[in-house]
């Protein structure tokens, strides 16, 4: 009885989420794709951001002055 009474509501709140926004699979689908997208675009940004912090790292060791030629 309880799971008929949780398989109810469920399928009672899809319908009323679907009356008040229009959800179908190529909505959905478009949102998911959009999702990954994003992800993708900031996993692509944290990766150039650590490279370029890599590479900034890199180049200062390179430039630091030695002790004599501090003075």
């Amino acid at each position: 009885m309880g799971i008929a009474v949780a398989v109810a509501i469920v399928a009672m709140s899809f319908l009323a989420l679907d009356a008040v926004v229009d959800v179908n699979s190529g909505v959905i689908a478009k949102r998911i794709e959009l999702a990954q997208a994003s992800i993708a675009d900031v996993a692509m940004s944290q990766h150039q951001l650590a490279s370029a912090v890599q590479a900034c790292a890199h180049r200062d060791q390179q430039q630091q002055p030695t002790a004599v030629e501090r003075f």
